[in-house]
């Protein structure tokens, strides 16, 4: 801004210059006449009034179109955006708010999306349960062992949603406090999956763990940690078909440590690789939703916050579709 400050002093300066230019031939040429008083008037006047076009057209007036563009936004108009200046700074101060308006506009719509996809989330179970209970009220439905474990199911449903986004909100309100303590990754990986195991016997899928025995202690979370590999474990069961195989491997150099899960499932494409942390985010979006653990589209998003966290980065590799992917996220060595 300093600069455009400078210019217009610099136009002041101009001004004046024109004006002493002007008085110097009126001295030299008409002086003692009656129309000299008459050119030092014009003079002056069209010199002021040529610097109030050329401020108004170079800085009121963008100025005028940015606080109408402000009143714009405040009022949800969110699609507006502010045109190209000649003015150097203050081209640059539009398109800095042209940024910011565009990302007021994703987040609405994201605020949109996610009340959307809440409501969905929420009405099947709820439907469920009360397709359940009118059955049991009309006596169409036997009221035996079965379908209350159904009931039960769908209530646990709702249970695990409303705990994800509870968390979801602390994380993306860095809210999450962290409980770091050193501790074996290996142990913690080979206790993980060893309780998923009977849900990828039950679909058919191998699970495996390649992680060395004399790994290093990492101060983690534990809890954190274990809720970031069941999710994305989780996530890979769900995409991976029956005959499949994921494999939960870990590594680590003199910095940090990197835990990878693979599996050979669906794949992604370019544009899904950077976006499955954003939370609803399917990439079959034909699927049912709800279709248990990690299948709501908030799994990966807590994870991506609790890694981050922790100080570490997550990514996701795959080759494209039908080609399995790879989710991977590091934790640092050393305690921050």
């Amino acid at each position: 801004m300093m600069n455009l400050f400078r210019r217009i002093e610099w136009l002041i300066v101009i001004s004046y210059f024109l004006i002493v230019i002007v008085e110097i031939i009126v001295l030299r040429n008409l002086s003692g006449s009656p129309e000299a008083n008459i050119v030092r008037y014009l003079t002056f006047f069209g010199v002021v009034l040529l610097s109030f076009v050329v401020v108004r057209q170079q800085i009121v007036k963008p100025i005028q179109e940015m606080r109408a563009a402000s009143l714009q936004i405040a009022e949800g108009e969110y699609s507006n955006r502010l045109p190209i200046y000649n003015n150097l700074e203050l081209n640059e101060l539009a398109q800095a708010f042209n940024e910011m308006t565009a990302t007021i506009e994703q987040s609405e719509q994201r605020r949109v999306e996610l009340i959307g996809d809440v409501a969905h989330e929420l009405r099947t179970p709820l439907n469920n349960i009360k397709i359940t209970l009118e059955g049991l009220i009309d006596e169409v439905i036997s009221a035996d062992s079965t379908t209350f474990f159904d009931m039960q199911r769908e209530i646990s449903r709702l249970q695990r949603l409303i705990a994800q986004l509870e968390i979801l909100s602390r994380a993306e309100s860095d809210q999450i406090v962290l409980h770091k303590q050193s501790a074996p990754l290996d142990a913690l990986l080979h206790s993980l999956t060893g309780r998923l195991a009977i849900q990828f016997e039950d679909k058919g899928v191998a699970l495996e763990v390649d992680i060395s025995a004399d790994f290093p202690l990492i101060p983690i979370d534990s809890d954190r940690i274990t809720q970031v590999v069941t999710n994305i474990v989780g996530n890979a069961l769900q995409y991976t078909p029956p005959g499949g195989r994921v494999v939960v491997s870990a590594t680590y150099n003199a910095s940090h440590a990197t835990i990878a899960v693979k599996d050979t499932g669906a794949g992604l494409n370019g544009s899904d690789l950077t976006r499955i942390f954003e939370r609803f985010y399917r990439v079959d979006k034909s699927r049912q939703r709800g279709s248990g653990s990690g299948g709501n589209g908030i799994g990966l998003t807590i994870a991506k916050h609790l890694v981050q966290a922790h100080g570490g980065n997550i990514w996701a590799n795959s080759s494209g579709y039908d080609q399995g992917t790879t989710i991977a996220f590091t934790l640092p060595r050393s305690k921050n």
